[in-house]
């Protein structure tokens, strides 16, 4: 799964996948109009994995998925990427599930949002990063998101987490531009669903104000929004804003 903006590529690396009962993902939901996006047993199927980005000056991933197990670094020789060209990494956020391959790639600076940092820093484990084998990783070359480069522009996201990030890459080459969500969407039923909660938000009031007002910004006729937990492709084509349901009560 790839798209080309301007000369940026942006490759959405599977590392593996998760499935399971729909309404233990999201309390509460009905799935009646978007039983397309269950498999054949009636499960709900998010992928895991990493965007690569590829532009003239750097190889950046966004996000690290499961780790060991997973099948990133497979993934990414096939594309002919090693661990070693892989200059920086983005997290959208510190929840295990997208810091797995910390201390993988020897040359690159991890970048997160400061809040984000701090919270996992006194309070690890649980569905944030492993404190013995993650946090050690991440904190030997840590930054912050003043030093993103050319291009990369951070989206304050929070609500799933505290510092909850998403990335709006852009090339001076195009008007069409990307938007990685990070966990702000975890299916594309939540299109519709604003105010569906995920199961893991640390503040779902706040979550569901994020979405209703990145969808009224960047649903915009030019801007691809780039879901890594999205089932099939992780990429959505650029739509006009939608009338949504649950918008209303956000």
């Amino acid at each position: 799964m790839d798209m080309k903006i301007g000369q940026t590529m942006i490759t959405f690396v599977h590392d593996g996948e998760v499935r399971g009962d729909p309404q233990s993902f999201f309390p509460g939901s009905d799935w009646t109009a978007h039983a397309d996006l269950l498999d054949d047993t009636g499960q709900a199927v998010a992928n895991v994995g990493s965007f690569l980005i590829r532009t003239d000056a750097h190889v950046i991933l966004v996000d690290l998925g499961l780790g060991p197990g997973g099948a990133l670094l497979d993934n990414l020789a096939a594309l002919g990427t090693s661990p070693a060209d892989v200059d920086l990494v983005l997290l959208t956020h510190l929840h295990r599930d997208h810091v797995g391959w910390a201390g993988a790639f020897p040359r690159a600076r991890h970048l997160v949002e400061r809040r984000e940092w701090d919270f996992w820093s006194a309070c690890p484990g649980g569905v944030g990063p492993d404190p013995e084998r993650v946090l050690p990783a991440l904190a030997g070359d840590l930054g912050f998101l003043d030093e993103l480069p050319a291009g990369i522009r951070a989206i304050p996201t929070p609500g799933h987490t505290p510092g909850h990030t998403s990335f709006l890459i852009t090339d001076p080459g195009t008007d069409e531009r990307v938007l990685v969500l990070g966990d702000l969407l975890h299916t594309r039923a939540q299109f519709d669903e604003l105010a569906w909660q995920f199961r893991s938000d640390d503040d779902p009031a706040r979550a569901r104000r994020q979405r209703a007002g990145v969808l009224t910004r960047f649903r915009d006729g030019r801007t691809v929004l780039a879901g890594g937990h999205f089932a099939g492709d992780a990429f959505e084509p650029p739509a006009p804003r939608p009338a949504v349901r649950g918008a209303s009560a956000l």
